[in-house]
């Protein structure tokens, strides 16, 4: 139809009571537009939806490694609970044995050969005694072998076996040791020897020894006390009587005390220094003054907790 009568029949329309023909076209045309409308909004309604598909995924992406960089952050929980007021509730823990087991290789009697051409017959037996009783994990047996050593040496009180070679002294040493805090009165002995470096070796096991879980502060006193009794090197004796302020009030002056009176000469001058350390009191200078401090300054209600041993190893 040319486009003169098409623009025609449209103004008819729009002038004239719609005929057939003109509500055709009027429905097509709104077909038409509303056709376009839909589409629009279904392009429209098609990009929102994928761009908020997308944006979570974007956010899932992202937050998960951040919720596990924010899980591996967290601090464990420490070993011990603090309950009630002051008192610390110890978790179970391994046996001193099996701790010692698992972690400490057992030493080797074995020597290099310049130092085995050293040894004499009975330095020999004496090292192979020491092998059998590592062997059977016989500490009794090692106590009867430090005695022999010391009887055929003719060590003096406290020095078992300086007429051993040294190298046979470093091995009873290690031998001891292997045994934890059951050979602390051995390496006494071994930490008054003349030699520096089986002195300092001694001293250095004896050290770690007596930080054994198995040991209360009671066991420690004992162990110090002892040891005031035959070291007479202010170094060594200063090192072991920082045991001392791990103790509870009274049996921190209970081993002062016994050291004032049965210590060495050079124990005893020490003990005296170290009293203000142990007893974080600058004016506590004698005897009197301790007790004195003592009074006011009773146990703890729990101090058996925080000081006392662990249970022990029923196969200890």
């Amino acid at each position: 139809m040319p486009t003169r009568a098409i623009k025609n029949i449209k103004n008819s329309c729009h002038s004239h009571p719609p005929s057939a023909y003109c509500i055709s076209m009027k429905l097509d045309t709104k077909l038409k537009y509303g056709s376009i409308g839909l589409i629009i909004l279904l392009i429209g309604a098609g990009i929102a939806f994928m761009s908020m598909d997308g944006g979570a995924d974007s956010s899932n992406s992202e937050q998960a490694p951040l919720e596990h960089k924010v899980e591996k952050s967290r601090p464990k929980k420490a070993s011990r609970n603090p309950t009630k007021k002051g008192k610390i509730q110890r978790t179970q823990r391994a046996s001193v044995k099996d701790i010692r087991l698992e972690t400490h290789e057992k030493p080797s009697m074995l020597l290099d050969d310049e130092e085995e051409k050293e040894l004499t017959e009975l330095a020999r037996k004496v090292l192979a005694s020491l092998q059998t009783a590592l062997d059977n994990e016989d500490f009794n047996q090692i106590r009867q072998i430090l005695e022999m050593a010391q009887s055929a040496s003719k060590g003096s009180l406290g020095r078992y076996t300086e007429g051993m070679p040294v190298a046979l002294r470093k091995k009873m040493i290690e031998a001891i040791s292997w045994f934890g805090a059951q050979g602390l009165p051995e390496l006494i002995g071994f930490i008054a020897d003349a030699n520096e470096e089986v002195a300092q070796m001694a001293l250095d096991q004896f050290e770690q020894a007596l930080s054994d879980v198995s040991l209360g502060d009671r066991d420690r006193a004992k162990i110090v006390s002892l040891a005031s009794t035959v070291l007479t090197d202010t170094d060594a004796l200063e090192q072991i009587f920082m045991e001392i302020s791990n103790m509870r009030n009274s049996e921190a002056a209970n081993t002062i005390f016994t050291i004032c009176q049965d210590g060495t000469p050079e124990a005893k001058k020490l003990i005296i220094d170290t009293m203000a350390f142990v007893t974080g009191e600058d004016n506590i200078k004698t005897v009197e003054d301790l007790q004195k401090w003592v009074k006011e300054n009773p146990d703890g209600e729990y101090d058996d907790d925080l000081f006392g041993p662990m249970d022990p190893d029923p196969k200890e």
